[in-house]
């Protein structure tokens, strides 16, 4: 019921920022947060600073490491830093989707993480927070199609706080292709 009420409060919050006209930027260029998060992104230095409202934080990819399943498939761990570097605390739930070269797409909302995505803790201003999403790939082929190219999208939504509106963050990465080889 949480995560559909989740869900339901994030495509209602993102309708309305399209409706204000009101979307946060794809992310700028800084500094990475992360330092030693490893061979996770091409763009792995690339640091996003997300707006909306009162919420502003910035967001970086920590690492992403894969394990093979027991069964023949392939979970994909994606570890994302998030700073808090407004004024107003905050809490965050984010949704993970890999799209590879040909346009296919894993994970997303209410899929990665088994459906409940990855959660800080609230976070208060200069307060950071690395969290742990996952998506689960069945099929060796899917899998290997991840090696020739993939778009790391994160949908991020604000955990409401006392009487607050939820509102939303989506951000990308170019993942380096030898972290599905």
């Amino acid at each position: 019921m949480k995560t559909g009420l989740i869900c339901l409060c994030a495509f209602i919050s993102i309708g309305l920022v399209l409706v204000a006209g009101c979307i946060s930027s794809p992310g700028t260029q800084g500094t990475s947060a992360a330092g030693a998060g490893g061979n996770a992104a091409v763009d792995q230095d690339h640091v996003a600073t997300l707006v909306n409202g009162t919420c502003v934080f910035n967001a970086s990819i920590y690492t992403v490491t894969t394990i093979t399943l027991p069964s023949g498939g392939h979970q994909v761990n994606i570890f994302v830093t998030v700073t808090n570097v407004g004024k107003t605390p905050f809490q965050l739930q984010w949704f993970s989707t890999l799209t590879n070269a040909n346009g296919a797409s894993f994970g997303g909302v209410g899929v990665s993480h088994g459906g409940t995505g990855a959660e800080t803790p609230v976070l208060g201003p200069g307060i950071p927070a690395t969290g742990r999403d996952y998506i689960t790939i069945d099929s060796a082929q899917d899998y290997q199609t991840l090696g020739k190219g993939t778009t790391l999208t994160i949908n991020f939504v604000t955990e409401p706080l006392g009487n607050e509106t939820p509102v939303s963050f989506s951000t990308e990465w170019t993942l380096d292709p030898s972290v599905f080889t």
